[in-house]
């Protein structure tokens, strides 16, 4: 169908703005290039081009979501996904441009409605309309530079949400009234069950169970979706065919359990799921939690049966768990991403300090090697203060980096870093109020570990075994050391996740630091400028501060690129701190403090929205 021959007038006015707002040209109804344009369909789940398919068209997504997946060499069905694809985004300028096959595999994740312009035609076009030509050109170049960047959060623009509560709970219902209100503060929001079509305005007041979906009930609802910021579909176990059509429309569909309920997965639940098969929208399961004080516990069990995406946690009495369901709704999630660095680690804390007084949330951590341990402690239920003086008495009095052993694999035992962990964070992953993960490195072929689920203190002993100073941890097997040997700053995973806004922290320093000596000075020298008041002095690294060194100096480059993806970077100056210097734990935790009070103050000036990104 050509765009001049749609009737809907909602449509038809949506359509020029996606594409006057894409081209910068104020189009009109009877402008001769919406003869040239096509409108085309993608059902949900159906793939609207393959990678290596012929670059033969350019699309711009009306309406629907999209998402982009690139082949792997695991050899899965779908690929590595990539990013998804929001209403105005446009697909395959640089097939067009190029001829290229196309480089990634387009799938709709949910009914959705785009505008096609082919090869023919573009190429009648471009002696007509030079201006569309240097637009498509510009817009591929700025593709191809913010592809360096990283993806874009996959909660851009999220419009249509789905909830399917997951047993009878009137804390479910309570929660959803909640959410619906929060999400109204943040823009006009319809709230829409199979009983309630009719007071909403619908053409029809109910849908009945085995009801068919009248066509005319399909078309207001698009139309709602271009007058709401959100539309919210509930699902009902007892009226399948409307759930059914409900997760066909959905950008993001919510599981909500109650975590005291039986985990198990009912029947109605997987044939929903199941027969839904075609929409694969991103899934999040929300576990509504007992009262702040009562540990979360058995998470894993809800997970296991669960083909989701991600989970969080609303405790009772915790007003910002629910703010963070609709932070990521909304698109105003923050995550934090820590660096390794050993003892500077400790400018994290400050960090963390200098976020909560400014008001700042954060919706989810991660990190590596000591940014891995302090993450965790972030991620925890461990108030902010006791936190730091656990971490105090356990670095500085518990000396963890000084149980010396006979160097066979490390220069330390380990023990004393095992034992703190237990003692302090004896967590499941998947059971903390912060969802966190952090990143380890396999010895044997140099691949990386994402720790999201298990035993917190193993993963984080893992992520932290410095090569050569603690001994590796085993995971599933396999030897494993100190992550920042392959990622130190992993703002790319965070990237992956729900979460539009990231603040990251790296503790490495670009300066140079020379010395005042042609050649390295023998240890007697060394000792001797130590101990003899008139013997000269010599600045020379540790052998645990060159080993330490040594493993952050293969990823400083990553750790650039990564902190480019980050929305802000803070680097604490920490430099003038040695990495096994535990004694100035107070001076460490004060330069990262007022660093980031100074860089996020200045930063929320010039972005009160938190962001300087479109």
């Amino acid at each position: 169908m050509k765009v001049r021959e749609i009737e809907s007038a909602g449509l038809s006015r949506r359509i020029l703005l996606t594409l006057g707002t894409y081209f910068n040209i104020d189009f009109r109804d009877d402008d001769p290039l919406l003869e040239e344009l096509e409108v085309t369909t993608v059902p949900g789940g159906d793939w609207l081009m393959r990678q290596g398919d012929p670059g033969d068209a350019l699309y711009f997504l009306v309406r629907g979501r999209l998402q982009a997946w690139a082949a792997s060499e695991a050899g899965d069905a779908r690929g590595q996904f990539l990013n998804e694809i929001v209403p105005g985004d446009s697909v395959g300028e640089l097939s067009l441009l190029t001829g290229a096959p196309r480089a990634v595999g387009i799938q709709a994740i949910r009914d959705s409605l785009l505008i096609r312009l082919n090869r023919e035609s573009f190429e009648r076009l471009a002696t007509t309309y030079p201006a569309l030509v240097m637009r498509l050109a510009a817009n591929v170049a700025s593709l191809l530079q913010s592809s360096s960047h990283g993806t874009k959060s996959s909660t851009r623009n999220l419009n249509a949400i789905t909830i399917v509560p997951l047993s009878a709970s009137a804390r479910l219902q309570d929660f959803y009234r909640e959410l619906v209100r929060e999400l109204e503060n943040e823009g006009p929001t319809l709230n829409l069950s199979a009983d309630n079509l009719g007071r909403k305005g619908a053409p029809l007041n109910s849908l009945k169970p085995g009801q068919a979906i009248p066509e005319r009930l399909r078309n207001w609802l698009q139309d709602q979706e271009n007058e709401y910021r959100f539309v919210v579909y509930q699902c009902m176990s007892e009226n399948p065919d409307w759930s059914h059509f409900a997760l066909r429309q959905s950008d993001m569909v919510l599981l909500v359990g109650d975590a005291s309920h039986d985990p198990s997965p009912q029947p109605w639940e997987r044939d929903l799921l199941e027969q839904s098969g075609s929409t694969i929208a991103r899934q999040l399961l929300v576990l509504l939690q007992p009262p702040i004080d009562s540990q979360i516990r058995n998470t894993a069990d809800w997970l296991a049966d669960r083909n989701v995406d991600f989970h969080v946690h609303v405790r009772d009495g915790q007003p910002d768990d629910l703010s963070r369901v609709t932070r990521i709704i909304s698109g105003n999630a923050f995550g934090l991403v820590l660096a390794g660095g050993a003892a500077r680690g400790f400018a994290h804390l400050g960090v963390h300090r200098a976020i909560q007084e400014l008001g700042l949330p954060i919706d989810w951590v991660g990190g590596t090697s000591i940014g891995a341990i302090m993450a965790a402690t972030i991620a925890s239920p461990i108030p902010m203060k006791e936190a730091t003086e656990l971490a105090k008495t356990s670095f500085v009095q518990g000396k963890p980096f000084s149980d010396f052993t006979i160097p066979v694999m490390s220069l330390i035992r380990g023990r004393r870093m095992d034992q703190m962990l237990r003692e302090h964070l004896d967590y499941q992953i998947e059971d903390l109020p912060i969802p966190f993960y952090c990143v380890s490195c396999n010895l044997d072929t140099g691949s990386t570990n994402l720790h999201e689920s298990g035993d917190l203190p193993n993963a984080l002993r893992a992520s932290a075994a410095l090569p050569g100073i603690i001994p590796p941890a085993v995971v599933n097997q396999r030897l494993t050391i100190d992550g920042a040997v392959v990622n130190n700053l992993p703002v790319d995973i965070m990237r992956k996740k729900p979460v539009n806004r990231i603040i990251a922290v790296d503790l490495g320093s670009a300066d140079e630091m020379k010395v005042d000596y042609s050649s390295v000075p023998s240890p007697w020298a060394v000792f001797r400028g130590r101990y003899l008041p008139f013997a000269p002095k010599h600045r020379v690294p540790s052998l645990s501060n060159i080993m330490l060194k040594a493993t952050l100096l293969g990823t400083l480059e990553r750790v650039r690129e990564q902190g480019k993806q980050a929305d802000i970077l803070l680097n604490p100056p920490v430099r003038q701190f040695g990495m096994t210097e535990v004694k100035s734990f107070e001076k460490i935790v004060q330069a990262g403090y007022q660093h980031a009070i100074s860089e996020l103050g200045a930063w929320l000036e010039k972005n009160p929205n938190g962001s300087d990104k479109p």
